[in-house]
């Protein structure tokens, strides 16, 4: 049966450096000889951004703490307006 490491050598792709420290390796990989690493591409870290979380709109945030607090957010409207889009969410076909 061939060798299976060998298949892709370690050295034939071109990475963009960690992003993070790098952890030593644990004892098994180091008995064993074999380790994994993970390369992101620049397109892939692009993307990343691109889909990253949104800004925090902290003036809305405080609203709707406020009118929780107050008791006044949790409207019998506000509520089947959420359940009809969770729905049409769940069940777009109905």
């Amino acid at each position: 049966m061939a060798n299976i490491f060998r298949v892709h050598p370690p050295n034939t792709t071109q990475g963009v450096g960690p992003v993070s420290p790098t952890k030593p390796k644990s004892a098994a990989a180091q008995a064993s000889g074999v380790s994994d690493t993970v390369e992101i591409s620049t397109a892939g870290m692009l993307a990343a951004k691109l889909h990253g979380p949104a800004a925090v709109r902290t003036d809305l945030v405080e609203r709707v703490k406020e009118q929780i607090s107050a008791g006044t957010f949790e409207t019998p409207e506000r509520i089947e307006a959420t359940v009809d889009r969770l729905m049409e969410e769940l069940f777009p076909n109905l």
